[in-house]
């Protein structure tokens, strides 16, 4: 009979016999092989279990990141629609702020007539607008390529690209005004008062000359100026809006 490998020679020389000895030794490396198989056993389900327990938390967790971002999702998109609507309410105001007129009519003659020197008059008062042709915003022309692009390339022939936005309209005023004086001193004086005015910007002098009405001989000039789009009649001193009444004026004009 073979020995086997942890057979010593000691149990030769015991007086138990030779079958015994191995059928105890071989249960006891059975008994021993069990106890592993089932410690490592064990092990395993406890790792899974822990695992399990770990995958768990996670999953839990996950949701909860998941209904946080839905949440926050949701006030972003609403965030973007107030943006969206600030937007248009600020090109409504726009649109509506350049269809006002920069300085009440009234004030920016009151202007004109009480910045008058002595013995000088008012001929004409001619006030032209012309509107101005802004080209469309270049950032809007941008974002509607790149999302018409991105609409391309995801095959989504649904998807619409944002149109843009219209810039308000802007109009240029000019304001011509044509009068006589005595002197040429008192032309000077008036275009330096109206290079003073808070409503006019860009005042000069088109001419100035030699003419006679009524047998009196007088300096006929012309001055040209333009409306700032930041007119505010509140910067003139004592500025009020009037009716223009014409008795009132020629009454005023026969006191000179």
């Amino acid at each position: 009979m073979s020995k086997l490998p942890w057979h010593t020679d000691e149990s030769s020389s015991s007086f138990l016999p030779t079958d015994y000895v191995q059928r105890k030794q071989e249960v006891r490396f059975v008994a021993i092989t069990v106890s592993l198989f089932l410690i490592v056993m064990l092990a395993v389900v406890g790792a899974f279990l822990v695992t399990n327990r770990r995958w768990t938390s996670v999953r839990q967790q996950q949701q909860v990141i998941a209904t946080q971002f839905e949440a926050e999702s949701s006030k972003l998109d609403q965030l973007k629609d107030l943006e969206k609507q600030r937007e248009e309410m600020l090109s409504k105001a726009q649109i509506t702020t350049s269809l006002l007129e920069p300085a009440p009519r009234s004030v920016l003659l009151a202007e004109l007539v009480t910045s008058l020197p002595k013995e000088t008059t008012l001929l004409e008062v001619k006030l032209e607008s012309k509107r101005v042709k802004a080209p469309p915003p270049k950032a809007a022309a941008d974002s509607a390529s790149k999302a018409k692009s991105k609409s391309k390339a995801k095959g989504k022939s649904d998807a619409e690209p944002p149109k843009p936005v219209a810039p308000p309209p802007k109009f240029e005023f000019t304001l011509t005004i044509t009068g006589v004086a005595p002197i040429n001193n008192q032309v000077a004086d008036y275009l330096k008062k109206l290079h003073d005015s808070p409503l006019l910007k860009d005042v000069e002098l088109l001419y100035i000359e030699e003419a006679k009405i009524d047998d009196l001989e007088l300096r006929r000039f012309q001055i040209q100026a333009h409306l700032p789009d930041n007119a505010d009649a509140r910067k003139v001193d004592d500025a009020e809006e009037f009716d223009l009444d014409m008795a009132s004026v020629s009454d005023k004009e026969d006191g000179r």
